[in-house]
């Protein structure tokens, strides 16, 4: 549940504010920012089954762990660059990063319950990201408030350098 809330709490504090950054910083008009986040999200698409079928291979612990680790690193990059291509680059591979973790955490989550309350578990570890989005979205208006993108990378950061934390010592089922 902690890791649910963690991780969409960290991408989604981030993104909320990463429009109103590209456009107070840059200049960058609506339609190219919304065009940036496309191609960041065919990213995504691209890299979460190759991020599953990886899981399944080395480990779903593992991939959720390094993408994290990975992830927290991009944000703080990606608030410190400037406009151009290593910018672009830096979002497009926040997409892919941000979505590698999702299906291994799934997968490996789902597991560790029993067939006969998967349901309830779905719908609470939802309800807890869900209360992660707003939980860190809202912090992260203070943040931008008082120090900027940086400081709202920071939030991001911090957040997703604590899911690793939570899965150490998730076993994987034997198979």
């Amino acid at each position: 549940m902690v890791a649910a809330f963690l991780t969409s709490g960290g991408v989604v504090g981030f993104l909320t504010y990463m429009g109103a950054w590209l456009k107070t910083t840059f200049d960058i008009g609506v339609d190219r920012i919304g065009l940036l986040f496309m191609v960041s999200g065919i990213g995504a698409v691209a890299a979460s089954p190759v991020a599953g079928w990886l899981s399944d291979r080395a480990g779903k612990r593992t991939i959720v762990m390094w993408s994290n680790v990975v992830l927290a690193f991009l944000f703080v990059i990606v608030a410190r660059a400037v406009w151009g291509f290593w910018l672009m680059l830096g979002i497009g591979m926040l997409g892919i990063a941000a979505s590698a973790r999702q299906a291994p955490l799934h997968a490996l989550t789902t597991e560790l319950v029993g067939a006969e309350i998967r349901g309830e578990y779905i719908a609470l570890r939802n309800a807890a990201s869900q209360l992660g989005i707003a939980t860190v979205a809202t912090l992260s208006a203070s943040a931008f408030d008082a120090g900027g993108f940086t400081a709202v990378a920071l939030i991001a950061a911090l957040v997703t350098l604590l899911i690793p934390m939570c899965c150490i010592w998730l076993k994987e089922p034997e198979k």
